[in-house]
């Protein structure tokens, strides 16, 4: 990772001295000026002022008296037209981040000044784009109640399911790690596994745009779900500022209804604060934050005794500075810092109190970002960033133990709560000598039950330690060019490279996990006394497991507008290239490689050829108010977890069981079997999404618009690791070659010297489909704002991301999931069908309303159907394998169930009191889940599991949170 900050400070430099994307984070404004007799008027000098912009913004309007004010921070401005001889107008326009707000105006002769109070705004109306584009500007976010996270603010995206999963996204055409989120610009998602797993909050946002479809050629969207992007706040031509406290405690939250322990009993806090203002008047501006979330819960006793309590502690710094050396030039650049930790949590009933585990966790994002508007008809932009998420467990007690795998190394039997995490033995029925050993063992480090110590609990500490911490390097640059009158180009074309990284050590505490067989198992002849099973990696014989991801990809992108008609042709062209670790380059091998432990290797690489990705769409606007569109769009998703899954130094990176005798000297190791390296099939074709769209948007009054289209995506090409006799062995249907994946692979591993039995292949037939048709609608006034949607879709297919193993909520591999892993698994085992992300219907409808006794209340209200399921069984496979494990071992037709549908409303009251010569002073109230409708829902799915048929998650209960906010 030393060449990292060098790479970094390369593709800085490159970004500000080269031409400059529309990626950066603004929107526009334009529009047509025409005489009051219809005719245009080149020539207009329009300006734009706002206090989030330093200094005004101005241009002129071309032949067609069109103009373009390209490059702005979002929010409100005041635009002035003027001409000579004509009257000079004013109008205001809100700015929304990667949209273009349309302001068109009619001067008239004579020397008055012109206002007008509408304000114009972004519509669902876009006369010249296919694009599916929602944006939710901020007195959204601070009136609807939405909670603190980032993440949070998905369900007010239009046609996306709501979830709760605090790891997977939800699902919208794709998987829940088939989305792309990027914060103030920069791309948040987890590397290598297409999640949000990072925790930015959402108190400095400003605005939010995703884009859900009819993608362009424009910012490099390859998202095979959504694409959702933000906008932080900034400084202003004035000092302002807010500090707030909000808070919930256990008592404001519902008991749950299953009776288990809810993950809201437990008290949080949120501090937030912060301060914006000028530096240098009309040039340079300043904008900083603080965010301090507190969680803890009192963990009360088990049957060990007290536990420690449970504690979490987050602070979040955030600076960013916006500066205009010219009317021209816009640059930004911020820096992010959160730092997270957490002790006491998760304990069992029967652990003792030392065996507790916490975590800690740092974010950091930075971005620059610059724009230069050359003249009236292009502008250049571009951008750097950095992100680092890195995360680590740790046990709460750390072991001193001198951990060795060499014959003759000492487990200390008589502290044995201090050599690791120890599971307390059980006597067995007529094992004489076998109790007798355990007895004084029990006797020390059991629990009392009924005036005597048992067995069967566990006592040390934490099991292990886990650093896995992840990286993003990105540079993008781009130039925009309109041409011509009566045909008019808006051209656009640019360029973006990242690498994407992980370095992944896990190690145990101590001799990680310990029993005592107490001379009933032997190894090779030698009887076993004491085991311990430890991380490979913690004793420095294994290396920590670095993988890369890196991508290149260039866009071209015209928008052609003709009379009534725009039409998009573009295209962007991809290449990903996926490095693992292990091997080395060995010319005059089948592969070219063989093991070298913690070398880097290139492991595949996907060609430009491969991902080329049209970007077609057509609008007709035949009124002012009204359009028809159609579009097509291909995407190749960039995520995939195979650099690290199918890395060679994965079969390194094993555990070890110690065996040792009753003196505790250890005589024996044997590593466990692990996952290793995998090859690749030849020539494969990469993971697509094709998406068709057609639909139509009408203003219905000055105040109210609606849209409705019709999507269908269909994805193919899908990569798994799979046995390599997978077609031979696993009984495949008619249609499907019975052969080898690889013909030679035990040739090709004999001459690398180790690998696994299973490669990385497209699987045969795999395939998913969506079908939507959705109606939304808003009405806005000065006072209120009111959005609603409904869907109706299906989702089927047999490659389901989201139904791979027992808890789905997890960064799961992609590439490399139980999917297709023995018999039961493979896509002919009953895997076509309704898929788990599947909600025929889904309704929703948010908004707020302001009162005149300075009071606002806010709503949010969502019903959607049910999740599929199906059962889960190992019986149906017995003929073709001994495993009795279920997971993903489907019995029936996939989706052949479903839970219970789910209705839920929150509200938000907030009242404003202000204080003369202060500021505002806002007492707020949250409620979620009024009706405290804890439907079940994650049902299990296992035959043979006690609980088969019944739901193991439900939605969140009814809970209050109340804040206090000074605004200055």
């Amino acid at each position: 990772m030393s060449r990292r900050p060098f790479r970094g400070l390369l593709a800085l430099l490159l970004a500000l001295v080269a031409p400059p994307l529309f990626a950066q984070q603004t929107g526009g404004i334009i529009g047509k000026v025409t005489a009051s007799d219809g005719a245009v008027l080149p020539g207009v000098t329009v300006e734009a002022r706002s206090n989030v912009l330093p200094g005004p913004r101005a241009t002129t309007t071309v032949t067609n008296g069109e103009y373009r004010l390209p490059a702005l921070p979002p929010g409100s401005y005041t635009l002035t037209f003027a001409f000579p001889g004509m009257q000079t107008a004013t109008r205001s326009a809100l700015v929304q981040l990667a949209q273009d707000t349309r302001a068109d105006v009619t001067l008239s002769v004579g020397a008055l000044e012109e206002s007008v109070e509408v304000v114009a705004e972004v519509s669902l109306v876009d006369q010249e784009s296919a694009t599916l584009k929602t944006g939710i500007d901020s007195d959204s976010i601070q009136q609807v109640p939405v909670g603190q996270d980032y993440r949070d603010l998905q369900k007010l995206i239009p046609a996306v399911q709501y979830t709760q999963d605090q790891t997977r996204g939800p699902s919208a055409g794709g998987s829940g790690q088939d989305n792309v989120y990027l914060f103030d610009g920069v791309n948040v998602t987890l590397p290598l596994f297409g999640s949000m797993s990072s925790e930015p909050a959402s108190h400095d946002v400003a605005q939010v745009t995703v884009v859900r479809g009819g993608a362009r050629a424009v910012d490099f969207d390859r998202a095979g779900g959504f694409s959702m992007d933000s906008v932080s706040r900034s400084g202003t031509s004035q000092f302002h500022g807010q500090l707030s406290y909000q808070l919930q405690t256990a008592g404001m939250s519902a008991d749950l209804t299953s009776g288990a322990l809810s993950r809201y009993a437990q008290d949080r806090s949120w501090i937030t604060a912060n301060l914006g203002g000028p530096v240098v008047k009309d040039k340079l501006y300043f904008y900083a934050s603080y965010f301090r979330p507190e969680r803890s819960r009192d963990n009360a006793t088990n049957l060990y005794g007290e536990l420690p309590d449970y504690d979490s502690t987050r602070n979040e710094g955030f600076g960013k500075l916006t500066f205009t050396p010219t009317q021209s030039i816009l640059m930004n650049v911020s820096y992010r810092d959160s730092k997270r930790e957490e002790t006491g949590d998760k304990f069992l009933s029967n652990e003792s109190p030392t065996t507790g585990s916490g975590a800690e966790s740092r974010l950091k994002i930075f971005t620059a970002d610059a724009s230069w508007v050359i003249g009236p008809s292009s502008y250049a932009t571009a951008k750097f960033t950095r992100f680092e998420n890195q995360t680590g467990g740790a046990p709460d007690f750390i072991s001193a133990a001198a951990v060795s795998p060499t014959p003759g190394a000492r487990l200390d039997i008589n502290s044995l709560d201090t050599q690791g995490r120890m599971t307390v033995p059980v006597p067995v029925s007529g094992q004489t000598a076998y109790n007798a050993f355990v007895a004084p063992i029990i006797n020390r480090y059991g629990y009392e039950q009924n005036g005597q110590r048992v067995g069967g609990g566990t006592v040390g500490y934490g099991l292990q330690f886990d650093d896995n911490d992840f990286f993003r390097d990105a540079g993008q640059i781009g130039y925009n060019l309109t041409l011509g009158s009566s045909v008019v180009h808006d051209l656009h074309v640019g360029v973006q490279y990242y690498e994407d990284a992980e370095d992944l050590l896990r190690s145990s505490n101590g001799w990680g996990l310990i029993t005592v067989p107490g001379g009933r198992q032997n190894f090779r002849g030698t009887p076993i006394f004491y085991q311990a099973a430890f991380q490979q990696q913690g004793t420095g014989q294994a290396p920590t497991i670095h993988s890369e991801y890196h991508s290149l990809s260039f866009e071209i992108n015209d928008t052609i507008k003709w009379k009534d008609w725009s039409f998009n042709v573009g295209v962007l062209a991809s290449r990903d290239t996926l490095y693992g670790q292990g091997l080395r380059e060995a010319p005059g091998t089948l592969t070219g490689f063989t093991t070298a432990p913690g070398s880097k290797y290139k492991m595949y690489e996907i060609g430009f050829g491969k991902m080329i990705q049209p970007r077609l769409g057509a609008t007709w606007a035949y009124n002012p108010k009204g359009t028809v569109y159609a579009s097509y769009a291909k995407y190749n998703p960039a995520a995939s977890s195979l650099p690290r899954a199918a890395s060679w130094d994965r079969n390194v990176a094993t555990t070890i069981n110690a065996y040792f005798d009753q003196n505790g000297v250890l005589f024996a190791t044997d590593p466990v079997a692990a996952s290793s390296g995998k090859l690749f099939v030849e020539d494969l074709t990469p993971r697509a999404v094709h998406e068709f769209l057609f639909g139509t948007a009408r203003e219905l009054g000055s105040n109210w618009a609606a849209r409705a289209y019709g999507r269908y995506r269909r994805g193919n090409h899908f990569w798994e690791d799979t046995n390599n006799n997978a077609r031979v062995a696993f009984n495949p249907p008619a249609g499907i070659p019975r052969d080898l994946y690889i013909a030679d692979l035990p040739a090709r591993l004999a001459q690398i010297g180790s690998g696994s039995s299973y490669v990385i292949a497209e699987l045969d037939g795999a395939y998913t489909r969506h079908w939507e048709a959705t109606v939304e609608t808003e009405w806005r006034d000065a006072k209120t704002s009111v959005r609603g949607s409904f869907t109706w879709s299906r989702y089927y297919g047999n490659f389901d991301q989201d139904n791979s193993t027992v808890d789905n909520d997890l960064n799961i591999f992609i590439g490399s999931s139980n999917i297709a892993d023995g018999a039961g698994r493979q896509l002919w085992d009953f895997k076509d069908g309704t898929l788990r992300g599947d909600r025929p219907a889904l309704l929703k409808l948010y908004g707020y309303r302001d009162f005149h006794w300075k009071g606002s209340f806010g709503l949010f209200t969502v019903f959607q159907s049910g999740q599929p399921w199906e059962m889960w069984s190992f019986e149906p496979y017995r003929t073709l394998t001994t495993s009795t494990v279920e997971t993903n071992r489907y019995a029936e037709k996939a989706g052949s169930h479903r839970s219970a549908s789910h209705f839920q409303v929150d509200l938000n009251y907030t009242q404003n009191f202000k204080v003369k010569g202060w500021g505002t002073f806002q007492l707020v109230g949250d409620v979620f889940n009024v009706f405290d409708k804890q439907t079940g829902y994650s049902i299990e799915p296992r035959k043979a599991n006690s609980a088969f048929g019944t739901p193991r998650l439900f939605f969140d209960p009814r809970r209050i949170q109340l804040m206090a906010r000074f605004l200055f």
